[in-house]
């Protein structure tokens, strides 16, 4: 595969569609990590001591990174792309997905309550996983038929991604809403599906789909409630596409499920980061 310094002369669209980002973004990605990195030098020198200097150059990792997040190959397919070993390509992976995630992050769970926004959305999308060797019950989703696992996503009125949390498919939407650490101003307008029933006993200020009782058809004033909460929710849904366009989180999830929720917080910092520039 080109390095960084060859695939920067391709136009901005094939650029986007092999890294997920603009040009502008990931040149905004490495300076962030480049100057995180030089921190990380001065505040700890002697773990600098003894280690090998990487083969590949700061935006090589970088897009190496993306490029895994972006296209899942498998470590085997991503060492022949960039003509290194599997092994290697794991070790700059790992490295650099916890650096991103710590200079491209999401915003404070604490603005929530702080400086409320007039208005959020909330949805869980759920991801498929390989069968798991032990413990696989918790795991098996009834609805999907197979085990997974599922992310549970916050949205601003502007698309803002504000909040992750992730847990295994058997768990009830409504459920992970009650487990996470969400904390919302009771100003705040609370927008979410008919996986959320009983929502209004935990946040009064929120509005989910009336629900049709069997042998009783729905009423005008209920249709059109459904249909305006479904426009104003529509939202959501495009920006859950816009994380599934990195489709570590769309194909069958080949990790250790404990990294799960660090794969997808990175992939919701980068949709947000894509988002800004628009």
């Amino acid at each position: 595969m080109k390095k960084y310094q060859e695939i920067e002369t391709d136009t901005s669209e094939t650029f986007k569609r092999m890294t997920g980002l603009s040009k502008d973004n990931f040149q905004d990605l490495g300076e962030k990590a480049n100057t995180y990195i030089e921190e990380e030098k001065k505040r700890n020198p002697l773990k600098q001591r003894g280690l090998r200097k990487s083969k590949l150059s700061l935006e090589d990792g970088i897009l190496l990174t993306l490029y895994y997040l972006r296209h899942y190959p498998t470590f085997i397919n991503l060492a022949d792309v960039f003509e290194n070993r599997s092994s290697y390509c794991h070790k700059i992976y790992s490295r650099y997905a916890r650096i991103l995630a710590k200079v491209e992050t999401l915003p404070n769970r604490k603005n929530l309550t702080l400086n409320p926004p007039d208005t959020l959305i909330i949805d869980v999308s759920e991801q498929p996983i390989e069968r798991p060797v032990k413990g696989q019950k918790p795991y098996y989703s009834g609805q999907k038929k197979r085990h997974t696992v599922k992310v549970q996503i916050l949205v601003s009125a502007i698309g803002e991604i504000l909040s992750v949390d992730c847990a295994k498919g058997k768990q009830h939407d409504f459920s992970i809403f009650k487990e996470s650490d969400v904390r919302i101003h009771p100003d705040s307008e609370l927008l979410a599906d008919s996986g959320y029933q009983g929502l209004n006993k935990f946040h009064k200020n929120s509005i989910i789909p009336l629900k049709k009782k069997k042998g009783i058809p729905h009423t005008d004033e209920a249709k059109a409630h459904n249909k305006a909460l479904s426009k104003r929710r529509i939202l959501i849904e495009n920006i859950n596409r816009l994380g599934k366009i990195f489709r570590c989180v769309k194909d069958v999830f080949r990790g250790k499920h404990k990294n799960y929720g660090l794969t997808w917080r990175l992939v919701a910092a980068l949709v947000n980061l894509r988002c800004s520039s628009i």
